[in-house]
């Protein structure tokens, strides 16, 4: 009876322990989402393809690249889950009309920031540095930026030639819009343009993955030098909540350290 006793103690002191094991786990769950100020809350992130920051590495849903850690990392701090447990990938075109819209919290993708940009969105803190460069086949006698007049350029939809180049060489240029940045390359690559204009890490990124032997960076466009950052939503409190995130990843020397695994030489 008395070693009956003791094993009926012993099941009581273990089911007390358990439950206030699970009760502490709870607590904690707790005061860790207390400290999360978007838990429960569900985001539609819009992605353009744009190596090294964002790419896709081998299935369509395995997204890689500076844009796609620091998103990640945001969800971690803050709490927030995507909509459909995924990220829209799109068209720089499409992703841009569609956050003016309003119908993505957040768009990334080597993204400038602007003034006029900022009369329509919420702007992040700038986190990469970047210039413009001109990008031509191997074999092209285009050197400098005067080279380009009267050739077919080819730049991202959702640009134009004012955007991208000075005004005197603007006018004399034929514009050749791509939707993807894969296509923009392509165009140079089959002939369909004599150059391109794209952001320098851009460029890198893909010559160096498909196009060494083939594409060459021509030069640098002098006074294209520009921040990249995410558009957000204008003024909400999601907004309010990523940006305020993103300046302490910055401080801490997150955003840093997510770019330097991807461009080890990147100093700015």
């Amino acid at each position: 009876m008395q070693l009956l006793s003791i094993s009926r103690l012993l099941f009581v002191f273990v089911a007390f322990a358990g439950n206030l094991l699970l009760s502490s786990l709870a607590l904690a769950q707790e005061a860790k989402n207390t400290n999360q100020p978007l838990s429960g809350y569900e985001l539609d992130i819009g992605l353009n393809h744009s190596p090294p920051f964002v790419y896709i590495n081998g299935a369509f849903t395995d997204l890689k690249g500076i844009d796609v850690e620091i998103i990640r990392e945001l969800q971690r701090r803050t709490g927030f889950k995507l909509k459909r447990n995924r990220f829209h990938m799109m068209g720089f075109e499409n992703l841009i009309n569609l956050a003016a819209k309003g119908e993505l919290d957040l768009a990334a993708g080597a993204i400038s920031i602007t003034d006029d940009r900022a009369k329509i969105f919420t702007q992040s803190p700038g986190l990469f540095q970047s210039t413009q460069v001109v990008v031509t086949s191997t074999n092209s006698n285009i050197r400098s930026i005067n080279d380009l007049v009267g050739k077919k350029v080819a730049a991202e939809a959702g640009t134009n030639s004012e955007d991208i180049l000075p005004a005197n060489i603007a006018k004399d240029i034929d514009l050749h819009h791509e939707v993807t940045t894969f296509m923009l390359f392509y165009a140079v690559l089959r002939g369909h343009a004599d150059a391109l204009v794209t952001e320098e890490p851009m460029a890198q990124a893909i010559i160096q993955s498909w196009a060494d032997d083939k594409l060459k960076i021509a030069f640098k466009l002098e006074g294209s030098q520009s921040n990249f950052g995410y558009t957000m939503k204008k003024d909400s409190k999601v907004s309010h909540v990523l940006y305020a995130t993103l300046e302490q990843m910055k401080a801490d020397g997150t955003v840093n350290k997510i770019i330097a695994k991807y461009l080890p030489e990147y100093n700015h």
